[in-house]
């Protein structure tokens, strides 16, 4: 009988001792489970911070760069402003066309619109050359001849910043040296010449 009874407290005993055993394991792995999420929430939030820090990062290069990758126009380094035509001149539509699509940074258009006047005007001195009056006495023929080579010089200088600002530096050149081939015409001839050295650099 005793022997029964003390079977039956041993078996107690480790029963007790299993079980408890068993809590605490299961204690551990709670445990161990409380670890890992909150290993694993910090290691998400840890990778949040950096897919957010390369985020911005690429953002700010994306905003910049083009100010920082694109080179500076020489018209900007060298201070010349957008031209127009003289007020007198602006009268005519096509004129005040050209002005207007400047002022509204329409640079290709203005472009095409002012190479056909340029082309035009190149026409009227060529007829007037043609004219023997030009070179004689006839005051009205040389005063039109003058005027318009002004208004040549004026549209070349308007027509070299347009190509400029359309990048086309070769072109630029070319009609710069045709503008600076008549200086009593050159309003801008100081501009007109650094303008020459920095396309050619």
């Amino acid at each position: 009988m005793e022997g029964d009874v003390f079977e039956r407290n041993g078996a107690d005993k480790m029963t007790l001792l299993i079980t408890e055993r068993l809590g605490e394991r299961q204690k551990k792995l709670k445990q161990m489970e409380e670890w890992e999420r909150k290993n694993n929430h910090k290691s998400r939030m840890h990778r949040i911070y950096i897919l957010a820090s390369i985020a911005a990062g690429l953002l700010v290069l994306l905003v910049l760069s083009p100010f920082t990758s694109s080179e500076s126009s020489p018209l900007d380094e060298l201070g010349i402003t957008a031209p127009t035509m003289s007020e007198f001149r602006a009268a005519t539509p096509e004129l005040t066309r050209i002005n207007k699509l400047i002022e509204e940074e329409n640079y290709e258009d203005a472009l095409t619109l002012t190479a056909k006047a340029m082309s035009a005007s190149d026409m009227a001195i060529y007829e007037l050359e043609g004219v023997p009056e030009v070179w004689g006495s006839d005051e009205e023929a040389a005063y039109e001849d003058d005027i318009e080579r002004v208004k040549n010089s004026e549209l070349r200088w308007v027509y070299i910043y347009l190509l400029v600002k359309n990048e086309d530096k070769k072109t630029a050149k070319k009609e710069l040296k045709k503008y600076l081939k008549y200086p009593q015409y050159c309003e801008h001839e100081n501009e007109a010449r650094e303008l020459l050295k920095k396309l050619k650099k």
